[in-house]
């Protein structure tokens, strides 16, 4: 009687799964980096795509006649960049002789609630890859049926280690406020001159670095050059924004009034 020899062949059987296990691997990881890959991408094309809407803003304020803009021209310029109006009261509207205007323009970054380490890790890692996270905000008054007050403000947000434990998010900003006449600003070096550029590091406990202008809309040169606002250094993976980046001639402008600080405070 015959017998049948089987034999199995276990070595081959451990290299079949080992094969198996490393595409397995290979799979994953290509699968994680065009995840990662595709998420830089969505994150980079959107904050240029913002960019370039509030550049078209901008474009609009150096064509605006400050000095006797009124409501259909400030509606007009709000309204086609996509700024909102604000009620004062919930039984107020937006009327010709008063009406509050607001615009609103972000990356995605801001709009993402990062708390601890991985605030500290992404907003420390993406803007070496040309992500980084800003927000910028414009509003305006009407009252009277002309343009009575107005402002920008575009804040870069870096992470920043305060002490040897603690990160605080400080932005590096840029802002104008324009009132109808210098009576009007509340304080500031603009209550007794029209046009007025400072720097200011914040209070002890909430640190940003900022380069303010004060205007008053009378004054339609230095209006123009309070809204010389350059953003491409929004998406630089290079190099920080700075305030010459930023607004060069009102940077210019503090210089050669006795300005002595750095165009980037965080170096």
């Amino acid at each position: 009687m015959s017998r049948l020899l089987v034999v199995t062949d276990n070595r081959s059987k451990k290299t079949d799964a080992r094969r198996r296990g490393r595409a397995t691997l290979r799979w994953v990881v290509r699968l994680v980096l065009a995840s990662i890959a595709g998420a830089w991408l969505f994150l980079y094309i959107d904050s240029v795509h913002q960019r370039r809407r509030a550049e078209a803003f901008l474009a609009d304020l150096k064509s605006l006649d400050f000095s006797t803009a009124g409501f259909p021209e400030v509606r007009d310029i709000m309204i086609r960049n996509g700024g909102t109006t604000w009620k004062r009261r919930a039984q107020d509207t937006c009327t010709p002789r008063d009406c509050y205007f607001a615009l609103d323009i972000k990356s995605q970054l801001p709009r993402i609630p990062l708390m601890g380490r991985k605030a500290i890790f992404l907003y420390t890692i993406l803007p070496y890859i040309g992500v980084r996270s800003w927000v910028f905000r414009a509003s305006f008054e009407v009252r009277d049926g002309k343009l009575y007050e107005g402002g920008m403000g575009v804040f870069e947000y870096r992470m920043k280690r305060v002490s040897w434990n603690v990160y605080w998010l400080v932005p590096l900003t840029y802002g104008v406020e324009t009132q109808r006449d210098a009576a009007s600003f509340k304080n500031g070096p603009c209550s007794s001159q029209e046009y007025q550029v400072s720097v200011s590091h914040g209070v002890i406990h909430i640190p940003f670095d900022g380069l303010e202008t004060c205007v008053v809309q009378s004054a339609g040169t230095s209006v123009k050059r309070a809204f010389d606002v350059h953003l491409r250094c929004l998406n630089n993976p290079f190099r920080n924004c700075r305030f010459d980046d930023l607004a060069p001639s009102a940077w210019a402008d503090y210089l050669a009034k006795g300005g002595t600080s750095s165009p980037d405070p965080h170096q």
